[in-house]
């Protein structure tokens, strides 16, 4: 049968005056505010994630999303992970370009920037509805809120340590690190495993141009980093700080210039991972990690605290939120954002994927269900945890604005010392006034 344009047009246009009579007007409802899940393929929702870490959380976190996208078919999630490195200066580039994804991992380093600049979901009228709260630690809700606004969820609770070769350890005769140890305990340690082992083995990676790690050593003088917008650590403890990273150089006790140059954060390439240092400093939740991408898979690995200051005023150790989950502010399906963030740190076969991976479970009650299901590897990381809690103070303010800038700089300076591209005191002096230039920018 042949119809003509005249008829088609005609058809077409009664059914759109029927839908128009149909609808009752029009609607403020967003599109997302629907029967996610409950329609055809019209009413598909797709959102967008991205989060950086290792192969292994790209491995447990597309299960989760699978597993979502199966309990909620009408809901598909794209990923788009990498590592570490860059992944803060691509999503300052998308955010600019108003094309972020709709779920953003966060790091506590860089929320207050990205909240104040207005790039993340306000989280708050979603609280115990989509997005269930009511079992989280308070400290954490805290810790993700900004200006009391609720900016993120905390994925995982963790705390910095010393990741080291046990193994390795007892065969060299060397007592572990203890909890009580202080960075000379750790200096002489590093010294003592560089010289059993011989050329090209290293006591420890450097890290000297971790600003994270500086900033426990500047908190145990009783000061965080960064106090009212601006940097509280001094000339003096900066120059502590790189003469001790300087002389464990020296002697192997650390990795050289070169060797630090070319590590990158992606942990397959730290020198612990490849069998050519002792110890690491790291993030709890990394352990396991470290351990399955080990190059001697019959090392055991073990974690110990921060070395303490010899005249600390108070610890510099501190529980932190691991990564947190956040939502962008203009994306077009904000429930549904709400609703995966509630997935991933509530539903009880999702934290059962994840494990501890990004952290101890935020969760009270999913913490509770996952202890006697635990690896021997988690179990030292909830022990880790536990022994943190006891003996720790509380975590500083999230980083001010203009954090990523100084971050970047105190790298450079730590680098530029350690190939002796100038002077130590007018590297800092450079540096501390850089900061002072970007953080009073930022205000």
């Amino acid at each position: 049968m042949i119809i003509t344009k005249k008829w088609v047009t005609l058809f077409c246009l009664s059914l759109l005056l029927f839908a128009t009579a149909c609808s009752g007007g029009t609607s403020s409802t967003p599109a997302s505010s629907g029967e996610s899940g409950q329609g055809g393929a019209s009413d598909k929702i797709e959102l967008r994630m991205t989060w950086w870490g290792s192969q292994t959380r790209h491995d447990l976190t597309t299960k989760v999303i699978k597993l979502f996208e199966e309990k909620h078919p009408g809901i598909t999630i794209k990923p788009e992970y990498s590592g570490w490195d860059g992944y803060f200066d691509k999503l300052t580039t998308q955010v600019a370009g108003s094309n972020a994804p709709d779920i953003i991992q966060m790091d506590y380093a860089f929320l207050t920037d990205f909240a104040r600049r207005g790039a993340l979901l306000d989280l708050t009228p979603y609280a115990d509805k989509e997005l269930r709260i009511k079992d989280h630690d308070k400290s954490m809700i805290t810790a993700g809120s900004i200006d009391d606004k609720l900016y993120a969820i905390t994925l995982g609770v963790n705390a910095p340590g010393v990741i080291y070769d046990a193994t390795l350890f007892q065969q060299l005769g060397i007592e572990e690190p203890q909890e009580s140890w202080t960075w000379e305990d750790f200096s002489a340690t590093a010294a003592k495993i560089a010289a059993a082992k011989g050329e090209g083995f290293y006591g420890s990676a450097d890290i000297s141009g971790a600003t994270n790690m500086f900033e426990v050593f500047v908190r145990q003088s009783g000061k965080g980093l960064f106090e009212d917008g601006t940097m509280t650590a001094t000339s003096d403890q900066l120059k502590e700080w790189f003469d001790m990273w300087a002389a464990l150089r020296e002697n192997r006790g650390a990795t050289s210039a070169e060797v630090a140059a070319s590590t990158t954060n992606a942990l397959e390439t730290r020198p612990i991972s490849l069998g050519t240092a002792a110890m690491d400093f790291a993030w709890s939740n990394q352990l396991l990690t470290f351990q399955q991408v080990n190059k001697n898979q019959d090392h055991k690995l073990g974690i110990q605290v921060l070395p303490h200051g010899v005249n600390e005023q108070r610890i510099g150790e501190y529980l932190k939120p691991g990564q947190f989950l956040s939502g962008y502010s203009k994306s077009k399906h904000p429930k549904e954002v709400a609703m995966f963030i509630d997935f991933m740190v509530n539903d009880p076969e999702a934290t059962a994927i994840l494990g501890s991976e990004r952290g101890v479970p935020v969760n009270a009650s999913i913490r509770e269900q996952m202890q006697p299901k635990l690896s021997e590897g988690e179990q030292v990381i909830f022990q880790f945890i536990d022994t943190v809690s006891k003996h720790s103070s509380e975590i500083s303010p999230p980083y001010p604005q203009g954090f990523a800038e100084v971050d970047t700089s105190f790298k450079s300076a730590s680098e530029q010392i350690a190939f002796g591209q100038g002077s130590m005191t007018d590297i800092i002096a450079q540096f501390i006034e850089g900061a002072k230039a970007t953080l009073g920018s930022s205000q």
